[in-house]
C-alpha cells in the first residue's frame, strides 16, 4: 500500500500549468457484499496474455472521460511488465461482443489486495453490470481468507463514484492531494476528453 504523504496546511496552492490537482479518496472494504446477479448476455474473462495496444485501447475507451492517465504514459515493455505479472490480473467485462468494462487487481500483498482499476464503458454504467461485477470480484478474493480490499477514486472520477463504492461495502480511509501532468496537454488524450475539467 502507498505511504500517505505528510499533510498540507491551510491555504491555497497554485496548481502549475498543464497540470492536474485532484483530491484522491482511499478507501477500504472488510467485508464482502452479497453475490448479485449477472445481467443477461454480459460475461467475464481472465486475460492472461492482452495486447498492449488492445489493453491501452480499452482503457482510453473507459477512462477517457475521467482523464484516467498512468496506464497511458508507460512503453510497451514496462507495461506487459505489470500484466505479465502473477500477482497481477485483469478481467475484461464484454457484452454481445462489445467491451463493457475491465478490472485489475494487484494481490503483490496477498492479504491486502488493491482494484486498481474498475470501471466501465459509458454504454453499460447504469445497467447493473458495475454491481454484479464489484460483489463477484469481492466474492473472489474473501474466499482467499484476506484482511481487506483496497481502492481509491478522485474527484476526477464520476460523480457517482465514491457513492458506488460506498454502497458496496467500502469505508473511505485517509485522503491525499495528488498534482500531475494532464495528459491532454501532453497529447496523451484528446484536447475534448473530460469537458467538464478546463485544460489549462
Amino acid at each position: 500500500m502507498d505511504i500517505a504523504p505528510r499533510p498540507l496546511t491551510d491555504g491555497s496552492y497554485a496548481v502549475p500549468k498543464g497540470q492536474l490537482a485532484v483530491v484522491v479518496t482511499h478507501l477500504s472494504c472488510d467485508t464482502p457484499v452479497a453475490l448479485k446477479p449477472r445481467p443477461d448476455g454480459v460475461t467475464l474473462k481472465r486475460e492472461n496474455r492482452i495486447e498492449p495496444g488492445v489493453y491501452r485501447e480499452l482503457f482510453k475507451m473507459i477512462g477517457r472521460d475521467w482523464l484516467w492517465t498512468s496506464r497511458l504514459l508507460l512503453e510497451d515493455d514496462a507495461l506487459v511488465q505489470i500484466l505479465l505479472d502473477p500477482d497481477v490480473t485483469l478481467f475484461t467485462v464484454e457484452g454481445d461482443g462489445a467491451p463493457l468494462g475491465m478490472v485489475e487487481l494487484d494481490q503483490r500483498d496477498p492479504l491486502n489486495p488493491e482494484i486498481s482499476f474498475f470501471g466501465l464503458t459509458p454504454q453499460a454504467i447504469g445497467k447493473g453490470t458495475g454491481s454484479w461485477l464489484m460483489s463477484y470480484i469481492q466474492t473472489m478474493l474473501f474466499e482467499q481468507a484476506i484482511e481487506a480490499v483496497h481502492l481509491n477514486t478522485c474527484t476526477l472520477d464520476s460523480p457517482t463514484a465514491l457513492r458506488f463504492y460506498m454502497r458496496n461495502g467500502f469505508k473511505p480511509t485517509r485522503r491525499e492531494v495528488r498534482i500531475f501532468p494532464d495528459p491532454r496537454a501532453l497529447g496523451v488524450l484528446e484536447e475534448d476528453a473530460a469537458p467538464f475539467v478546463p485544460l489549462l
